[in-house]
């Protein structure tokens, strides 16, 4: 047996709620493959139906950290939906890529399917208003960017990197792409394994991707400036244009 998996033993052995599971299905890299050294080992601790209690936390076992998440099938399915419609897909993934350990009463098998449903349904699109909103955005914060250039201001590199990351969600809203981690983004783009992991599909703009690549990857200041430019340019005019000259946005009031 593998020594994570030893460790895992050990961890479920012990567990103080062991009577109140249903089930349990372990996930992350040591299941997907590609693990790190700092990478922890993700477990889902499923309660029989009926419980109303959640707990998450963390131990040490053997030198491996375990991370556990106990829930009610009803809780994991209120993950599923709250992700969704956060633009992720984090819960869902676990999942589907998870290995089920074992299952008294197939709740655990039963959350695998729905976890593959919720994975195929679509983002909402975008609305109009909301589609103005962002192009301005878009235009604001390249506005202010170059403002700071100009001025040649403190924290310029971070202002960039930031941006960057904002108009990266703000694109893959406009293409009802999932949202994905600021930390994970380069890995996104770049590595084939890691779309393989996390079940995704490539990026579906390649020139925008190229150019983003070589975004993150600048580090002189007018440079910075220049691509921002670029791309956000690029970004407007797929959305259909943006002039600010102008610009106006009526939209019903707030009850």
């Amino acid at each position: 047996m593998q020594n994570w998996r030893k460790a895992l033993e050990s961890f479920l052995n012990d567990f103080q709620y062991a009577s109140d599971l249903a089930g349990v299905l372990v996930c992350g890299s040591f299941v997907t493959g590609n693990p790190s050294a700092r990478s922890d080992i993700d477990v889902h601790l499923i309660l029989k139906e009926g419980k109303e209690w959640r707990e998450r936390g963390n131990e040490f076992v053997d030198g491996y950290l375990i991370e556990y998440f106990c829930n009610p099938p009803v809780q994991i399915r209120k993950y599923f939906e709250e992700d969704y419609y956060s633009r992720t897909t984090h819960a869902a993934v676990q999942f589907a890529t998870g290995e089920i350990l074992w299952d008294k009463e197939g709740s655990v098998a039963g959350l695998k399917e729905e976890a593959g449903v919720w994975l195929n349904k679509p983002f909402k699109e975008i609305g109009d208003t909301e589609m103005e909103f962002i192009k301005y955005g878009i235009w604001d914060t390249l506005d202010n960017l170059q403002d700071m250039n100009e001025k040649e201001e403190a924290g310029m590199t971070f202002v960039y990197h930031n941006s960057l990351n904002l108009l990266f969600d703000q694109y893959c809203r406009y293409l009802s792409v999932e949202q994905i981690p600021y930390y994970q983004i380069g890995a996104y783009l770049n590595d084939k394994r890691y779309l393989k992991k996390y079940l995704k599909p490539p990026f579906p703009d390649e020139e925008f991707s190229q150019l983003f690549k070589m975004a993150m990857n600048l580090s002189e200041t007018e440079q910075m400036a220049d691509m921002y430019e670029k791309l956000s340019e690029y970004v407007l005019s797929q959305m259909g244009g943006f002039s600010i000259d102008g610009w106006q946005m009526r939209s019903p009031i707030e009850k």
